[in-house]
């Protein structure tokens, strides 16, 4: 019994097909029919019962098409990792990723990168855009999920996934929370809540007030969820970006548009590596993360 023999039948199984299992496995069909006659003759027992051109599985067949096929995948990961051990290649995977971006896609990334490799460790680490920057200087984390604030750099892979439309959430209880738009200059009287550590709250104040032009006094909160409670409180404001424009609205806060001169604002996000320390793992995740903001929200 040969592995090319097991990779085969399962495809034959899971395509429902053998003409469609041979342009999977890039062979012919005759090769495919020929490989899996000598798995049965081999076994002593069909797998399959032909009747014409098509086939039913047998009850043998279908139990072992299932486990096989997880033995083909715990194979594949061994084959990945000892591959990734011969070449100096990572073993693990850490990922960072911006605190306040609201959106599904990097959770969507790690678990759709897990699934494919079960047996390789995936840390995410969630910070402010400056946290995350010196994360990935210090080489602490592997990649990053993040947007733009600096000019790009020639030693990063600088992967562009989408510009994010800008929003603030306010509480029912605000003045301005039917407003259908605002700018920054209607918000200065409220205070903006901003998502940051203790030791990035002087650098995220200065961005905000300095290159974003915001006026208000700021409060901080160390997670999204905290800040999301502080806004249900009518304490203030909180910034975000979303992938798409949306009118959707939680039970108790307003989600409006952010506008300036020439329409609702937006920002850039990346997937950002150094250049000097890509691998194939995160080449891999960073082509999961970018289909995922090709899915349709």
């Amino acid at each position: 019994m040969e592995l090319r023999q097991i990779q085969y039948f399962c495809a034959v199984v899971k395509a429902g097909s053998f003409t469609r299992a041979a342009e999977t496995c890039n062979v012919s069909q005759s090769a495919i029919s020929q490989q899996v006659k000598a798995l049965e003759s081999e076994f002593g027992f069909e797998l399959v019962h032909r009747h014409g051109r098509s086939f039913d599985v047998t009850p043998a067949g279908e139990l072992f098409a299932r486990k096989a096929a997880a033995l083909v995948e715990q194979l594949e990961d061994l084959r990945f990792e000892a591959e990734g051990v011969a070449n100096g290649w990572a073993t693990t995977l850490s990922v960072g990723y911006l605190n306040r971006y609201e959106g599904w896609e990097v959770q969507g990334a790690i678990t759709a990168f897990a699934a494919r490799h079960p047996h390789i460790p995936v840390h995410a680490t969630a910070g402010s855009h400056d946290t995350l920057y010196h994360l990935i200087r210090r080489h602490d984390v592997d990649v990053l999920f993040s947007d733009r604030r600096r000019a790009l750099s020639d030693a990063f892979v600088n992967q562009h996934l989408f510009d994010g439309w800008q929003y603030v959430e306010v509480s029912e209880a605000s003045d301005v929370a039917w407003a259908s738009e605002l700018t920054v200059a209607e918000l200065g009287h409220l205070p903006c809540i901003l998502i940051a550590s203790e030791d990035q709250e002087d650098v995220e104040r200065d961005y905000y007030r300095d290159v974003l032009g915001f006026g208000s006094d700021f409060l901080f909160a160390r997670s999204r969820e905290e800040g999301r409670m502080m806004v249900a409180g009518n304490r203030g404001f909180m910034p975000l970006e979303m992938r798409t424009q949306t009118g959707r609205t939680g039970a108790a806060l307003r989600r409006i548009p952010l506008v300036g001169q020439s329409g609702q604002l937006k920002s850039e996000y990346y997937c950002y590596w150094p250049k000097d320390h890509t691998n194939k793992l995160i080449e891999e995740f960073a082509d999961i993360l970018a289909g995922m903001f090709e899915t349709p929200e």
